[in-house]
């Protein structure tokens, strides 16, 4: 699977802008997590398939899929506890009726806030005039133009900002004194195309890295007098190698 950059600029976009930690506290101000009272992974996976739904490991964490293959929610160990992680993004009727089903397949209030009555929280983001800032790597404002130039999402400089419009976002840089940029993100992406960008760069690095472990493989096998017998990609695309020893 390889990356589109047509496809999910805006992630890869704050992911070089903000760095790893900055980015990963952004993703983190996107969840809204809701807390369970299952006692082990297998009772989780067993309750959301009963409910109906798929429950798959996943980058380290399990993923749900609601809507086809278009939406999913994740799942994930949190403080001795599972917590359905959804977005800011997603509807309040698509949370209360997800979490319904899954109580009605375990046959008992599994996340921690439903009780009688209960009505999950309306999630909002903020207005544009109050959108929050979150802080980048850069200091210099011409370095910071010119590597979202050289990205190709075309900023430009207004007043004391420099903007920049990628995919349906709008990402808007300001200085503070001598602090880093702030960038403002307007209609922010979802954690799922988040996810599957870092999908798609797992995927690649794990071909990347079976690649070169192949090549280094065949180089050593050739300097000790080794030749190849046979090949056998499996199922799930690792490869047999057959080497035989010359004499």
């Amino acid at each position: 699977m390889s990356v589109s950059l047509a496809l999910i600029p805006v992630a890869l976009t704050l992911r070089v802008v903000m760095g790893k930690k900055n980015f990963e506290n952004f993703a983190n101000s996107m969840q809204v997590k809701e807390p369970t009272n299952f006692r082990n992974e297998l009772e989780l996976v067993r309750t959301v398939r009963k409910a109906g739904y798929d429950a798959e490991k996943w980058l380290g964490i399990i993923k749900t899929h609601i809507d086809g293959d278009k939406q999913f929610i994740t799942w994930e160990h949190v403080d001795g506890k599972w917590q359905a992680i959804f977005t800011k993004l997603d509807s309040r009727e698509m949370i209360e009726s997800f979490m319904h089903s899954i109580n009605y397949g375990a046959g008992r209030n599994v996340f921690d806030s439903t009780a009688v009555g209960y009505s999950a929280r309306p999630i909002q983001l903020a207005p544009a005039a109050q959108l929050p800032s979150y802080p980048t790597n850069f200091r210099d404002g011409e370095l910071l133009f010119r590597t979202l130039k050289e990205f190709g999402v075309n900023p430009l400089r207004q007043d004391d900002a420099i903007i920049c419009k990628v995919e349906r976002s709008v990402l808007t840089f300001r200085q503070f004194d001598d602090h880093p940029f702030q960038v403002e993100i307007q209609n922010p992406p979802d954690l799922k195309t988040i996810y599957e960008y870092l999908s798609d760069v797992d995927e690649d690095y794990k071909r990347c890295l079976q690649d070169m472990v192949y090549q280094k493989l065949i180089k050593r096998a050739a300097e000790k007098k080794m030749s190849v017998e046979s090949e056998q990609v499996l199922e799930d695309n690792s490869i047999v190698i057959t080497l035989n020893v010359e004499r």
